[in-house]
């Protein structure tokens, strides 16, 4: 009877109050990354690292944590650093020059201090990191 129902399955069973890892992202305007990150960090009270692009063209992000727990990243978003997303690809915000990625446990109080001690930073949305 038992090979008629074919091979057993793995059944997943999701708690309703468990939350799905998200990231919250924020852009400015302008193009300016190093204000872009002198802001965060002033706001924040951290200092974030200085990486190389693992992608052509050859360039810099910054990315740290803050330590309540999440992290933070800011990227170039314009010229040949302009980010795609989709099927088919489209720009990315193109409006939105540097784009600041937020992930990780208590975004919330981050996002506020982002909200009220960041001038010209917009939330652009909350997106699912799974």
């Amino acid at each position: 009877m038992l090979d008629a129902l074919g091979p057993p399955r793995l059944i997943t069973i999701v708690s309703p109050f468990t939350t799905m890892p998200t990231a919250d992202v924020y852009g400015f305007a302008h193009e300016d990354l190093d204000a872009a990150r002198r802001a965060i960090e002033s706001a924040l009270s951290i200092r974030l690292e200085e990486a190389e692009e693992s992608m052509p063209p050859a360039g810099c992000y910054f990315h740290g944590s803050v330590p309540s727990g999440p992290w933070v990243q800011l990227r170039r978003n314009g010229g040949p650093y302009l980010r795609w997303q989709g099927d088919p690809s489209h720009p990315w915000y193109p409006e939105y020059r540097v784009l600041v990625w937020v992930w990780g446990l208590a975004q919330e109080s981050v996002a506020q201090r982002l909200r009220h001690d960041v001038p010209g930073l917009s939330f652009l949305e909350k997106q699912e990191t799974m």
